[in-house]
């Protein structure tokens, strides 16, 4: 089904949107001041796969409340914030399959985009991600600022600001090493996508919209809104808690939490969320959550000379030591300590475990972990 008008989102939050529509059977595109929407506009938006991540993991829940919190609780090793500050959306259920797709976006981005929608009237739309689409297979889009990869039908991002030894290994593990790299515009391309089978939208992307027209009643806002606090209470109370087993973990962190909290602030009255509260401190006080794979891999490879003849031959994350552990070959060994020193500088420990001398050069392998 055709819209009336599509929007490409921007990656930064003051960004600008791009607009366009169908005419015909051509897609047109639309100066800013000329959208003259209104509620009835029916709109989509599309959401820059670099800005959503996109996760598949096991959900084994017998309802939707139950399988947020099964996602929420298996994603959140992954996440480089607390998972107060990202908005999630699962994926659809598919039949004798455990696993499911998670889409993850910042909650002030996300907000953001909700905003800039709002001023063209327009915060009713559904907010795709690009990602959510399917794309032909062996396409290799280049929208200037991100590549949309195809993998396995699916669609998968990379930031054309990464190394290039990385944009070659994630386009070869994509199995599109020999594939033609398309200059393609972004709502020219999306919008036939979306068109022939629609992605996933982002739920409660039009939550604002939603609460300005309860408030055309004040009877129907208070209940709303008193909804809305209970669902709020429900889900923070309960939302790392699956099954019993969880429920006794949770009492446990709890109570070692609280025993934290009292050590390191004896006097102060406890907060009613102490965990929450324990996760925001120790944050301010050590600089962060640990380094996930992420944050480590792309450290790494931001830290790699650029050189074709670099090659990163495998990468190990060790979740209990929050550890990458890397082997990668080198042209010297001046090459290898110029790559701990740039670790070292961006904030990492970089340690060596060995350094082999090759006919070509040299393999090293390095252990990479967050500064303490």
């Amino acid at each position: 089904m055709k819209a009336d008008l599509y929007i490409e989102l921007p990656s930064a939050p003051d960004g600008p949107l791009r607009l366009a529509r169908w005419r015909g059977s051509e897609i047109e595109h639309v100066p800013l001041g000329r959208a003259a929407a209104n509620s009835r506009t029916k709109a989509i938006a599309f959401a820059p796969a670099l800005c959503v991540a996109k996760l598949r993991v096991p959900v084994a829940a017998k309802s939707q409340f139950e399988a947020r919190k099964a996602a929420l609780y298996a994603v959140e090793d992954d996440l480089a914030q607390p998972v107060e500050d990202v908005h999630l959306t699962l994926g659809p259920k598919v039949k004798n399959e455990a696993a499911r797709d998670v889409y993850i976006v910042d909650r002030g981005l996300m907000r953001a985009w909700t905003d800039a929608l709002a001023a063209l009237n327009l915060d009713h739309a559904a907010i795709i991600p690009e990602n959510s689409l399917s794309l032909p297979q062996g396409a290799m889009l280049d929208f200037g600022d991100r590549l949309l990869l195809s993998h396995d039908g699916s669609a998968v991002a990379a930031d054309t600001a990464w190394p290039d030894e990385a944009l070659r290994e994630l386009i070869s593990a994509c199995g599109l090493a020999h594939a033609r790299r398309i200059q393609a515009n972004a709502l020219e391309t999306l919008i036939p996508l979306q068109t022939d089978a629609p992605g996933i939208a982002l739920e409660g992307a039009d939550g604002d919209a939603a609460r300005r027209r309860a408030s055309k009643g004040l009877g129907r806002w208070l209940f709303a809104g008193a909804l809305a606090l209970a669902a709020a209470g429900l889900w923070l109370a309960s939302v790392w808690f699956e099954t019993s087993g969880l429920q006794q973990a949770a009492d446990r962190n709890e109570s070692a939490a609280r025993a934290a909290y009292r050590a390191q602030f004896p006097g102060a009255p406890e907060p009613a969320d102490i965990g929450a509260d324990v996760r925001r401190l120790s944050a301010q006080l050590v600089g962060g959550a640990p380094a996930g794979f992420r944050t480590l891999s792309a450290a790494l490879y931001g830290a790699l000379p650029d050189s074709p003849s670099v090659r990163v031959i495998s990468l190990t994350y060790t979740r209990s030591e929050s550890a990458l552990r890397t082997r990668i070959q080198l042209s010297t060994r001046a090459e290898e300590a110029g790559v701990r020193s740039r670790l070292e500088a961006s904030g990492f420990l970089a340690e060596t475990e060995s350094v082999i001398d090759l006919p070509a050069g040299v393999e090293a392998s390095l252990i990479v972990r967050a500064a303490p």
